[in-house]
């Protein structure tokens, strides 16, 4: 006597790798295997030069941050005689005219330049051109000290952009296999629910069968957060 209606349930093995592609170029992915589980993040071409320089830049900038070289020291020395040269310009062509009409009008109203007049009003003028100078000379100071820092800001700014792009780049690496393990976790799940799900109606119908598979979406889907 021969058995019939007899069914055996319908067994999915699990698919743990999963891969993400753009542009027709495998860029990220995860793998499980007995071992553990690992991902990958292919970079292109320019994608890879852009990593390595900001990372190679910031390394090689990083241990000379506050450190004048020769050559930057001469360029602040020239900027700064430029600025004093300009200075003792503008301060001779502010009192050298002084000067001049003091002498043109001594001289036409007493001949001489040897009188207690001129002398007064040239030790004036002198006062003011020496506090000019004083004044001025505390402007040098202020202006190299602000070459350098200006020059030390620029440096910061710079390492903060490599370190921010490389820190962007390593998210956006994160991201990408987050998303591949996000699904393969779906694809367990989806086989993990469906296997269940066949063993307990592994005597279902055809009707049936198309109700199990919209369980198992349904199920996996509850289990998945992207």
């Amino acid at each position: 006597m021969s058995k019939s209606g007899s069914s055996s349930a319908t067994f999915i093995p699990y698919n743990p790798s999963s891969s993400i592609t753009v542009n027709g170029v495998n860029k990220a992915g995860v793998s499980v295997t007995p071992w553990g589980t690992s991902s990958y993040y292919n970079m292109d071409e320019n994608e890879k030069k852009a990593y390595d320089y900001a990372g190679e830049q910031f390394a090689l900038n990083l241990p000379n941050l506050n450190v004048f070289d020769a050559d930057t020291q001469k360029k602040f020395d020239n900027q700064v005689q430029s600025y004093i040269n300009q200075g003792i310009e503008d301060i001779n062509d502010m009192y050298k005219p002084m000067l001049d009409d003091l002498q043109n009008d001594i001289a036409s109203r007493f001949g001489n330049l040897d009188n207690s007049v001129f002398m007064d009003n040239l030790s004036e003028i002198e006062d003011k051109r020496a506090d000019s100078i004083s004044d001025f000379a505390q402007d040098v100071q202020t202006y190299r000290q602000d070459l350098i820092n200006n020059e030390l800001s620029n440096r910061y700014d710079f390492l903060d952009y490599l370190n921010n792009y490389v820190q962007q780049v390593n998210s956006n690496m994160l991201n990408t296999v987050g998303a591949g393990q996000n699904l393969s976790n779906l694809s367990n799940s989806y086989f993990s629910t469906f296997n269940n799900l066949s063993n307990k109606n592994s005597g279902s119908s055809s009707s049936g069968l198309a109700d199990l598979f919209d369980s198992v979406i349904d199920a996996a889907l509850s289990k998945i957060r992207f």
